[in-house]
């Protein structure tokens, strides 16, 4: 036996607590010959008798009593790791890194993000909020990532990509234009749009993407007139009538803005991205997270307004 098997010092200590081979047999719930097949080998890595017999009991050598003392720092440190595996089990510690679109920051993750905080308050978080191209290029340093859609680029089998939801995308207008002179129900279609002065997301943004991919789709390319980073800036764009914009149906819509449909719809897929393995405050977040309702955000009043 090139090196010692740690099963042979915890036996070693539960025989020399008990003092008897028999007791330790009957604590540890084997058979005596079995305790003391690992006795033998014991001593012979040992070089050195660890006990002598007397009667129906066991006297430790000075070298049995020395090992005995190794023998409990070696239990002493085991009980240590299981204490830390039931303190991480029953209680998450350390931090949680998530990058995500804005879509996804602000409209799903906060409210995951208080449900978790409250669970788990000993977790630091932070979260980045960015477009999704911004959110997939911290892949490498984030826990979790959430974007538009699902595409990573170069894909491995260590990377997870979960859809969460579908969510569609809306034309944002001022009450007084033109294209709102219709029924409620009534969508806009996007040959509507060719020649309309639209207000764009910069590149990079998933929501730009899906409504550029979908007039590709129809054989059209509408002008990109005003472009701006930030889905508060091409809001604040439309309500001072710029032009038109894009919104995902999770947004609230401020009271002095409208929301139509348009036709085709434009869908966008909500996707959480990870690398395995994945720790376990991450598992546990998606599972805070999943619990939720994944619903849009109620309407806001003037005084409390966030970006679409």
């Amino acid at each position: 036996m090139a090196r010692l098997d740690p099963q042979l010092l915890s036996t070693w200590a539960v025989v020399a607590r008990c003092g008897s081979i028999n007791a330790a047999a009957g604590a540890l719930r084997v058979t005596q010959p079995a305790i003391s097949n690992q006795l033998k080998r014991l001593a012979d890595w040992f070089g050195e008798p660890l006990y002598r017999r007397h009667g129906r009991g066991i006297t430790l050598t000075p070298a049995g009593s020395r090992l005995l003392r190794l023998a409990q720092q070696f239990e002493a440190v085991l009980g240590e790791a299981e204490a830390l595996r039931s303190d991480i089990q029953g209680f998450l510690q350390g931090s949680l890194v998530i990058a995500a679109s804005q879509t996804n920051a602000e409209f799903l993750l906060v409210r995951a993000l208080a449900a978790f905080q409250r669970a788990y308050p000993g977790v630091s978080v932070r979260l980045h909020a960015g477009n999704s191209e911004q959110a997939r290029q911290r892949m490498g340093v984030a826990d979790l990532v959430f974007v538009e859609d699902s595409s990573m680029g170069n894909a491995s089998d260590d990377l997870v990509s979960t859809p969460l939801m579908e969510s569609e995308i809306q034309l944002l207008l001022h009450p007084d234009h033109p294209l709102n002179r219709r029924p409620p129900a009534e969508r806009i279609a996007l040959a509507e749009l060719v020649g309309q002065p639209l207000v764009w997301r910069e590149p990079g943004s998933g929501m730009r993407d899906r409504v550029e991919s979908a007039f590709r789709g129809a054989g059209m390319a509408p002008e990109v007139l005003y472009e701006f980073s930030g889905a508060t800036a091409v809001r604040e764009a439309v309500r001072w009538g710029l032009g038109l914009g894009f919104v995902s149906a999770l947004a609230p819509t401020p009271p002095d803005l409208c929301v139509r449909g348009l036709m085709p719809p434009i869908v966008q897929q909500l996707s959480v991205v990870y690398q395995k393995p994945l720790s376990r405050t991450g598992e546990e977040f998606l599972v805070q997270m999943q619990s939720l309702p994944l619903s849009p955000a109620p309407e806001q009043g003037d005084g409390d307004r966030r970006d679409a």
